[in-house]
């Protein structure tokens, strides 16, 4: 499966394959969503979930420029610099 394809799926569908194919690689907290981080058939992906509804809110596909910058503290690259 394409990214693209991926996003013309509606968000039930996204949150089964995330949850039924997708990895978690990290976790951020911005106002009141818990955001998770998924690899998923080769592209990267978020899960925004409120946790007072116990609700999924979106799931939206993330370039690696965003992800370098939304999750710069979660990961150590300085061994890929030596």
């Amino acid at each position: 499966m394409k990214a693209h394809e991926f996003e013309n799926y509606p968000l039930k569908e996204k949150i089964f394959l995330v949850f039924e194919h997708g990895n978690e690689i990290a976790s951020r907290q911005f106002l009141y969503f818990n955001i998770k981080l998924y690899t998923l058939f080769g592209f990267f992906t978020e899960v925004w979930y409120i946790p007072h509804s116990n609700k999924i809110d979106k799931v939206e596909l993330l370039s690696t420029d965003e992800i370098l910058s939304l999750y710069k503290n979660e990961f150590d690259i300085s061994e890929l610099f030596r």
